[in-house]
């Protein structure tokens, strides 16, 4: 048995061997391991890895810090375990150097893993005359792929694109490149087999799609075309749309800048395309939450050969959400595992629930019975695709949510935040404070429900008043779209915009017609010495640290709020505060009397009648302000000396009532002339007065 040392020097020979393959075209490492994708200076080579590491582990583990194209983990082709290292492409060389920097010698599950910058092989034509098999068939192999522009904005998805090529030969590969979420117009196809592809080409170019007609030619790779284009325009050009989506999706099978490893199978080729096609993968619900990766392929090891299972894991508590997905090597088996699986009973009519209890019929044969739960099969759909569906079902959701409760969650900070490493230990307790309260406060009282509009803010510095409250109300959308534009923000969904409702576009227009603000409302509420409500008008109280914000529509409302959540705002003091913001809680009669107090105020005004405005106060402030109006409208003319008033006669009683009343009008009468008389001899005292003087 060989020493410890000299087998760890045969490892590191093999992996360094692997790392310069350029140089040495022979390394034995190739008839032992599986191929690697290796690119021009945006992949790296990464040794020391942990046991256990899948492609897609390794692809997860850079994922957090760069954006990958693949990952590939080097296994021998015996016993189908990891040599301990592999390769990563990203999508750009700068992120290969960064990947070095930044994570070379990193620790990986008790491991420092080692990263070097991969470069591919360079054979000249010699070389590759020499060796014999594939790896010479690959040069000289004539390309298949085309480049397809022009396209119509109605094809959306590389399905359809691949449709229009599908009569002419197999589709083995189709893309259309975006830019941040955006078609960029173009798109490419690889085709199988040279004639086919001349075929498609000549009947496709010059097509016209949906008024559009395509423009379809032979896609050539990054260099070619730099070649191409200095020579007929006689200059530099920079790296357009079309160059980097060729550079980030050229074919698989035309790229064999690779550690060709396995040497006695080159002659087979490489289905990468498998990786984005997902018919033979399977959806999987209600997995128990002990299920483990190992357990799930197991399970469905005797539908046929899986080539991975994954359980599904919830990113915010690290713990298995009751789904999973299991790959098939064969679609034949996937299919077949999916028309044999067991369907949900359909609703009965009358309104007759089911039971909660376990259907022990649903699965007779018991193959899709895991741990006493009957499993739910589907098939797998694109990430865009299933994107799509969950937005498509949270928002039904939503839209039966008449109280708006998912709006609670909104505003919380979780512990992945780079903003939660900000707040101070104080700002932490009265976040997790008020989420408890305002949970308990929506359970309790069912007439409570959450504004779309109306925002609660707190720990508010005390020399900001309503005035700097609207202005920076107005900023925060302003700065939120800047950051969308620059990047620095996610945009809002699209099930977000929805919320306002489809009026929404007409509204805005509206207003912008009317000019009016985005705030509708700002205010802060302040307290007098005993601790009573005061209005900031009167100047006499103090700002409680609270107020509200409410705007326009709810969109803004949304831009105004993931602003301004932990906005940092220096106070008087030097004292610095993150604001709490969260959408406020209404009581469904108060916003009731309110929306009547609005249309009240809009109504042409009268004598007495008060500012327009009078409706942004609390409904406990308007109440008194509308008797008070009543009681000067009911004031009597006639009469303005001092001392009781004295009213006219009082009109002549029915007949049904001259026995109740006569009693009380004779003595009201007699009260009356005797002040009268009184203020008579009042009257000739003073001009007598006079007279003397």
């Amino acid at each position: 048995m060989a020493p410890p040392n000299d087998r760890k020097r045969r490892i590191q020979d093999t992996e360094n061997s692997a790392a310069t393959k350029s140089h040495d075209p022979d390394g034995g490492i190739a008839r032992t391991a599986k191929k690697a994708k290796v690119e021009d200076g945006r992949s790296i080579f990464v040794r020391s890895l942990p046991p256990g590491v899948t492609n897609e582990s390794l692809t997860d583990f850079f994922s957090q810090y760069f954006a990958v194209k693949h990952a590939t983990v080097v296994v021998d082709q015996e016993t189908k375990e990891s040599r301990g290292f592999g390769f990563v492409s990203f999508a750009d060389a700068d992120d290969a150097r960064d990947a070095k920097a930044a994570l070379d010698k990193k620790e990986w599950d008790g491991r420092r893993i080692r990263i070097e910058v991969a470069e591919p092989r360079q054979r000249n034509a010699d070389e590759a005359s020499k060796r014999p098999g594939k790896g010479r068939e690959a040069f000289q192999r004539p390309s298949t792929k085309l480049i397809i522009r022009n396209l119509p904005w109605s094809i959306k998805t590389s399905e359809q694109l691949s449709k229009l090529f599908l009569s002419y030969g197999k589709v083995i590969y189709s893309d259309l490149p975006q830019n941040k979420g955006k078609l960029k117009g173009f798109g490419f196809v690889t085709i199988r087999g040279r004639p086919n592809a001349e075929k498609a080409l000549e009947a496709v170019n010059g097509k016209i799609v949906d008024g559009r007609p395509l423009a379809v030619d032979w896609a050539v790779d990054k260099a070619t075309w730099d070649k191409q284009q200095n020579t007929e325009n006689g200059e530099k050009d920079s790296q357009d749309d079309e160059d980097e989506a060729e550079d980030e999706k050229e074919d698989k099978d035309d790229m064999k800048l690779l550690d060709e490893v396995d040497e006695e199978k080159e002659t087979q080729k490489p289905k990468r395309e498998l990786m984005t096609d997902n018919s033979s993968t399977v959806f999987v619900r209600n997995l128990p939450f002990t299920a483990t990766d190992e357990q799930l392929k197991s399970f469905f090891g005797h539908f046929g050969n899986v080539r991975y299972a994954r359980v599904v894991m919830d990113k915010a508590t690290d713990r298995p959400a009751g789904t999973g997905f299991v790959c098939f090597v064969d679609t034949a088996d996937a299919k077949t595992c999916i028309i044999d699986a067991p369907r949900r009973a359909p609703p009965t009519a009358g309104g007759v629930k089911h039971s909660i209890l376990q259907d022990e019929n649903a699965d007779p044969t018991g193959k899709y019975t895991m741990d006493g739960r009957v499993l739910q099969v589907a098939q797998a759909v694109g990430k865009n695709e299933a994107a799509n569906l969950a937005e498509n079902s949270l928002a039904q959701r939503r839209q039966k949510d008449k109280r708006h409760l998912y709006l609670l969650s909104e505003g919380a900070i979780g512990g992945n935040s780079p903003l939660r490493g900000l707040l101070t230990d104080a700002e932490v307790r009265m976040r997790s404070m008020s989420a408890q309260q305002r949970k308990k406060l929506v359970e309790k009282n069912p007439m409570l429900h959450i504004s779309l509009t109306r925002l609660a803010l707190r720990n508010i510095p005390n020399d900001i008043g309503a005035k700097e409250l609207k202005e920076l109300a107005r900023k925060a959308v302003v700065e939120f779209a800047k950051d969308v534009k620059e990047g620095r923000r996610q945009p809002l969904s699209k099930e977000e915009n929805a919320r306002d409702g489809k009026d929404a576009k007409d509204k805005e227009k509206d207003r912008k017609q009317k000019r009016k603000g985005i705030v509708k409302q700002a205010k802060i509420v302040f307290e007098d010495n005993k601790g009573s409500k005061v209005s900031e008008s009167s100047g006499a109280g103090k700002s409680r640290g609270y107020g509200f914000i409410e705007y326009t529509s709810h969109r803004h409302a949304l831009m105004g709020l993931r602003y301004l959540n932990g906005h940092q705002l220096d106070g008087n003091n030097g004292r610095k505060q993150r604001l709490i913001v969260e959408f406020a809680i209404e009581n469904a009669q108060v916003v009731k009397r309110r929306q009547e107090a609005e249309k009240t105020a809009r109504k042409p005004k009268k004598d007495g009648d008060a500012d327009a405005s009078e409706h942004e106060e609390d409904e406990d402030e308007e109440v008194p302000e509308q008797k008070k109006k009543k009681q000067k409208g009911k004031k009597p003319k006639g009469n303005m000396n001092k001392g009781p008033q004295v009213g006219t006669k009082a009109k002549p009683p029915k007949e049904g009532d001259v026995d109740e009343k006569k009693k009380p009008a004779d003595a009201k009468e007699a009260i009356q002339q005797k002040l009268i008389a009184r203020k008579r001899q009042v009257r000739k005292k003073k001009a007598v007065a006079r007279g003397k003087a």
